[in-house]
């Protein structure tokens, strides 16, 4: 496992003894560590500080977790920490564009290598292909200076797909990859490619991801009209 260790974590959980021991585990590896209860402390964290990663219950006092992503236009990657177990509301957090779902109760050791696995470094958090340019650290992609409006799901996609450029993913095995977990046999990935493609070609007039049947999608190498 991969310690986190000089990063900013932010901890969004009503349950402050759970907070509290999370975050000393964290803090006692070099990490700083803001706890908040409420989205609209989060929201004010976010706007003022710039975190690597946020860590969201869903059951808070004013409103759903996944409210979070409506109110922030920009987020670092997303862990869930739920007692909530069923798909619908995995698949709703992943549709919102959490990157990871862990079911509480869970140790403190769990947490840090699930949050590893969604940690870039610096130098490694920048893809540039066709004109398109794709930052993991910001969590933000444009074409020729023009942004490009992503939810978190479209971002965790696009993301995979240039890192994996000219390969073919059906729509089971991009999902399994992108979240980690395995495919709860769900459209969504479908729906979330057909906005990314209309966005993508909106901004640059390419088709810069291509669909074959019996094989699935790519990013292109190359670009084409």
């Amino acid at each position: 496992m991969t310690a986190v260790t000089n990063r900013k974590i932010l901890i969004i959980d009503d349950d402050e003894e759970l907070s509290l021991t999370t975050a000393k585990y964290f803090i006692e590896r070099g990490n700083e560590v803001e706890c908040v209860g409420l989205l609209s402390d989060a929201e004010e964290a976010l706007g003022r500080t710039g975190f690597d990663a946020v860590l969201l219950d869903l059951i808070l006092p004013d409103g759903e977790g996944t409210d979070l992503f409506k109110r922030c236009q920009s987020l670092p990657p997303v862990i869930v920490m739920s007692a909530l177990s069923s798909e619908e509301h995995m698949l709703d957090s992943f549709d919102a564009g959490a990157l990871d779902y862990i079911i509480k109760p869970s140790s403190p050791r769990l947490i840090e290598a699930r949050l590893s696995l969604r940690l870039l470094p610096d130098d490694k958090g920048r893809i540039c292909i066709c004109g398109l340019t794709a930052d993991a650290i910001s969590r933000t992609a444009e074409y020729d200076g023009k942004q490009l409006s992503l939810t978190g799901s479209e971002f965790n996609i696009l993301w995979y797909l240039m890192n994996h450029a000219g390969v073919y993913f059906d729509a089971v095995t991009l999902y399994e990859e992108v979240w980690q977990m395995p495919s709860l046999k769900t459209n969504s990935i479908k729906y979330h490619i057909s906005n990314l493609r209309r966005k993508i070609k909106a901004a640059s007039d390419k088709d810069l991801i291509v669909t074959e049947f019996g094989k699935g999608y790519k990013f292109m190498t190359e670009a084409w009209r």
